[in-house]
């Protein structure tokens, strides 16, 4: 599987640094396509991370890959929190992130252990034009 991945401190300003790092990789992988949906996801991967993973304290890590078919993406913080699906009050400005994965995302899911915990999603690769 090609791929790349970064590592950023468990800062909100992290959240801006992944959304570049994404579109910069998806531009040079030629699947700027995927680029809105893949920015959405992983900002609120990264976001959830820092806020709710992390506290703040220690790196993100963050990978893109693709296999012929699909897009992975990866969030890995240092806490040891599942993520919480649940449905935001209609006035709340949180509580959406997930929600977005699971409707956007082709798969996803998560894997928490005593060194951190790491969320995944995937997206179909375009088809031939």
């Amino acid at each position: 599987m090609a791929g790349s991945a970064v590592s950023l401190p468990a800062s909100p300003r992290s959240v801006a640094a992944a959304r570049r790092f994404a579109g910069r990789l998806l531009a040079e992988w030629g699947l700027d396509d995927l680029a809105d949906d893949t920015v959405l996801l992983l900002s609120e991967l990264v976001t959830n991370a820092v806020v709710h993973g992390c506290g703040g304290v220690g790196d993100v890590e963050l990978s893109l890959g693709r296999t012929p078919a699909h897009l992975l993406a990866r969030v890995t913080d240092t806490g040891g929190r599942a993520p919480l699906c649940g449905q935001a009050a209609a006035d709340s400005e949180n509580g959406r992130g997930m929600w977005l994965v699971e409707q956007l995302a082709d798969g996803w899911g998560h894997h928490a252990s005593g060194a951190g915990t790491t969320v995944w999603f995937t997206l179909p690769l375009p088809g031939p034009r």
